[in-house]
């Protein structure tokens, strides 16, 4: 059983709720002919949501609910039909079921752009912890990636740029270009659907359709910030929560100058217009773990933490956060290697991770700080390659390296 130990018993506690309340969402066995499955959307519904899944899924993997990530995504996958344009479902219940609430019929059901493409980059990271080959070999998600970039993207673009685009009505029922359903402007095009889409085909390899994406992307920028997305009327720069927040997360602006002040307008428009619902919030400790920005991610997971919403997404996120957050853990299990860049905050001396799933790989990983990571390979099928900054060790089962880099400030 994973578990997390900190002199911090804020941290220690945090994590202690967490793993409780998210195994309490388990639905596999709750009633007979549930689909391995867990809880993913209101906790007045008894459902999974796709949007949900995406990002509940890797704390999930981490307390051991592999067999449910893959039925759920599965799931979805099979529901993306050529009747539907390519579309998946947006909701089941746990025995397999369309959830009516969300489906009236094959022209009329929700559907957001980025759904799409946000379940084919989830569930190929899913490969990336667990090396298992179904991910990738399963027929239906085979088909439901091919589809994603193929059949879905030729259904929905209407003028050739290879940008699936949305009605611009705002009706979720319709279609639309983006997650933020909070007085969404009627988009065609936005921010978290580009970002999406390039993510997955630079996960399957497609890098100059990706760089296309981006080089369309960066034409959105002002000086300020990007905008959030196009309408019929031309580039809209408002504030658009996923559509763009969505953006750094799946690297659609890159790196350097640009994206850190695009980040400081994030930071900015956090305190000034802050998300409505606490599950908006649960992607902000992803997107600041990634750029470095560990003091504002932990604030943020904190803010996560206290609030103790029983949103099954906020548990299930806390567990990321406080592991493959904290910890800075990149995974290519298939490639038996596992990358580390501590992002502990100053509030952190030290933390212990024990029984953390990696492809095969059972492991204990200790941060000191910045300075200083101890690996331990408990068990597994064979050496495990962990780089830990610049610096690569190859550790066999029952083996411990402990590796001391200079801190990231450090003249």
């Amino acid at each position: 059983m994973l578990t997390v130990n900190s002199a911090d018993a804020y941290v220690e506690d945090a994590f202690a709720w967490a793993r409780k309340r998210a195994l309490d969402w388990v639905r596999t066995d709750a009633a007979p002919g549930n689909l391995p499955s867990y809880w993913a959307g209101y906790p007045s519904r008894e459902m999974f949501y796709s949007r949900d899944v995406c990002h509940q899924a890797t704390g999930a993997h981490l307390l051991g609910l592999d067999t449910e990530n893959f039925a759920m995504f599965r799931h979805f996958a099979r529901s993306a039909t050529p009747a539907r344009k390519w579309f998946p479902i947006w909701a089941f219940h746990f025995d397999g079921r369309i959830a009516a609430l969300d489906y009236h019929h094959d022209e009329h059901f929700v559907r957001e752009i980025p759904a799409v493409f946000d379940l084919a980059y989830r569930a190929l990271e899913q490969y990336d912890w667990t090396g298992d080959r179904q991910w990738i070999d399963d027929p239906d998600l085979a088909g439901y990636y091919r589809h994603t970039i193929g059949e879905f993207v030729a259904a929905h673009d209407s003028d050739g740029d290879g940008l699936p685009e949305a009605g611009g009505t705002g009706d979720i029922f319709l279609g639309t270009a983006t997650y933020n359903e909070q007085g969404e402007a009627p988009l065609i095009l936005a921010g978290d659907g580009l970002a999406s889409q390039y993510a997955v085909l630079r996960k399957l390899g497609h890098h100059d359709q990706a760089d296309r994406i981006q080089a369309t992307y960066n034409e959105w920028w002002n000086g300020e910030s990007f905008a959030r997305g196009i309408t019929k009327e031309g580039l809209d720069f408002g504030w658009g929560l996923e559509s763009h927040t969505l953006v750094p997360l799946f690297g659609l602006s890159g790196t350097g100058e640009r994206n850190e002040r695009f980040l400081d307008y994030l930071e900015a428009q956090l305190e000034i217009a802050p998300p409505l619902n606490i599950e908006s919030f649960s992607y902000y400790p992803e997107v600041f773990f990634q750029h470095g920005r560990d003091e504002s991610a932990w604030r943020w997971t904190k803010h996560l933490i206290d609030s103790r919403d029983d949103y099954p997404e906020i548990s299930f996120t806390v567990v990321r956060h406080l592991v493959a957050g904290l910890l800075g853990l990149q995974p290519d299990a298939a490639s038996a290697a596992l990358s580390i860049e501590s992002h502990l905050p100053a509030e952190i001396d030290a933390l212990t991770v024990d029984h953390l799933p990696v492809g095969g790989w059972d492991l204990r990983i200790s941060q000191e700080g910045r300075h200083t990571t101890e690996v331990t390979v408990n068990s597994g099928p064979g050496p495990l390659a962990v780089t830990v900054n610049d610096r690569t060790e190859i550790i066999e089962p029952g083996r411990t390296a402990r590796v001391t880099t200079p801190t990231k400030d450090a003249s």
